[in-house]
């Protein structure tokens, strides 16, 4: 009896044991689930905030590469590419006629100069450009670094009308330059390439010929070149340069991440870059990566194009019907926003000390232009015409395409150069603009506009300094009684 009685005990202390063992496993598998889990979401949750960082600093990336990318997309179309090459490196492309409707360098000309452009090559030495006498002519050569920001306007404004000779040089170079008391000035640039936009002022039709004899006189040399009596483009200047052909976000970015490895990194830019080399765009070397795909970086493409958009609608102040920008343009420093929305609205943009440009689309009540349903009329009142120390226009463009209005006189814009404009009595003018002929008698100060909506540009190139300052504004349009 007692025999049974004890194995009784030792069967139930050993399935106390075994129950309690099964708790204690209970519990610890429990415990593995739930950290498991857990640890699954944590990182799910960790995976998205990258992504996030990810897609932060992709958007930053195309935000502030936007120009850099349209300059790229420029010097691969007009000197890289075989397919499409105009010229080449330290040569002038020169437009030798006036725009019209049905000729025009680009979108919204102007009607005053001829257009010359040129790219420069500073990867090894320094460049001389040569600037003849134009006898009180109105001309200036426009240099932008590849960041389009302006380094400097050479022409009447700054050193007059006499000839002269202007070394630009490139980032890095420790050279010395022959006989620096022939040249005027030296030009520093921050990047490897420059472009330089040139405007020689066209006094009417009558004036092409010897604006085209004059263009031939602007000349670009690099030093070496130079030295040895040579002009003309270096042969071997395209070796190792790619046409442009990114076709997907991917390769938008692979584009980027070359133009900047291909500049020097500006004092102050450091911690961008860095920030950049996280999704491997950009000269710098961090130790974390984010990962990026195709979806990703496609949308922060896309989001960055909406917000420069949207920011350069903001851009200006709306003044009497007319967009009027004074600041933020021609240099933008760490603005890179405002350096890609000007790129977008109105690229190669010149500082308003050099020139000024102010928009309209719409007359004093605020009505879109439309040139079918109504007449218009600008009126200067004396002392308020333009301050201009060279010349002002006023050209006028269908807002539809951006390009010129055909017209029965072949006028295209109306200034202080236009001849037979007539002033008022009392030393004001005023300009008519219309679709239908004002009368003979008063087609003198006529402006034709289509018969669809337009926009006008006042363009004032040399501005004095109450145009700069913001004294002077434009007068509203007003539609005609």
């Amino acid at each position: 009896m007692g025999g049974k009685d004890a194995r009784k005990k030792s069967r139930h202390r050993h399935l106390q044991s075994l129950r309690a063992h099964l708790r204690r496993f209970l519990v610890i598998l429990g415990f593995v689930l739930l950290t498991t889990a857990s640890g699954k979401a944590q990182v799910a949750a960790d995976s998205k905030a990258e992504d996030q960082l990810a897609y932060a600093t992709a958007l930053q990336a195309a935000i502030y590469g936007y120009a850099l990318e349209g300059m790229q997309q420029r010097l691969s179309a007009e000197i890289i590419d075989p397919a499409t090459r105009k010229t080449g490196f330290n040569e002038y492309l020169h437009f030798t006629a006036l725009s019209t409707p049905e000729v025009a360098p680009f979108r919204a000309p102007n009607n005053d100069t001829f257009y010359s452009t040129a790219w420069l090559d500073l990867r090894q030495e320094p460049v001389i450009l040569q600037m003849p006498a134009t006898e009180g002519r109105y001309y200036t050569a426009h240099l932008m670094d590849f960041y389009t920001e302006t380094i400097a306007n050479i022409g009447q404004r700054v050193y007059g009308t006499e000839p002269g000779l202007f070394a630009i040089v490139g980032p890095g170079w420790k050279g010395k330059l022959p006989d620096p008391d022939n040249i005027k000035a030296i030009i520093r640039c921050d990047t490897v390439f420059a472009l330089v936009l040139l405007r020689v002022l066209v006094d009417g039709p009558e004036d092409v010929p010897a604006v085209v004899s004059l263009q031939k006189n602007f000349r670009i040399t690099s030093l070496s070149r130079f030295l040895a009596g040579q002009t003309g483009a270096d042969p071997n200047s395209l070796a190792g340069l790619r046409p442009y052909a990114a076709k997907t976000a991917q390769k938008r970015f692979k584009v980027l991440e070359e133009i900047l490895k291909l500049q020097p990194v500006r004092s102050g830019k450091e911690a961008l870059m860095s920030q950049f080399a996280t999704i491997v765009i950009g000269p710098a070397s961090v130790a974390q990566r984010l990962r990026t795909d195709e979806q990703l970086l496609a949308r922060a493409q896309a989001d960055a194009l909406k917000i420069i958009q949207e920011a350069g609608v903001k851009s200006g102040k709306m003044i009497n019907g007319w967009i009027v920008k004074l600041a933020g343009i021609g240099r933008y420093g760490f603005d890179y926003l405002e350096r890609s929305s000007v790129w977008d609205g109105g690229p190669l943009a010149n500082v308003p000390e050099e020139s000024i440009y102010a928009s309209a689309v719409a007359d004093s009540s605020g009505a879109m232009l439309a040139g079918k349903e109504n007449n218009y009329r600008l009126h200067f009142a004396k002392g308020q015409i333009p301050p201009v120390n060279a010349f002002w226009s006023l050209t006028i463009y269908k807002r539809r395409d951006g390009y010129l209005v055909k017209n029965p006189i072949n006028r295209y814009s109306i200034g202080n150069r236009t001849r037979g404009v007539k002033p008022d009595a009392d030393g004001s003018l005023t300009i008519l603009i219309q679709h239908e002929s004002p009368g003979k008698e008063k087609e003198s100060n006529w402006l034709p506009a289509p018969d669809e909506p337009f926009y006008m540009v006042l363009r004032i190139y040399g501005p004095k300094p109450e145009a700069v300052n913001g004294q002077w504004l434009p007068s509203p349009i007003n539609k005609a009684r």
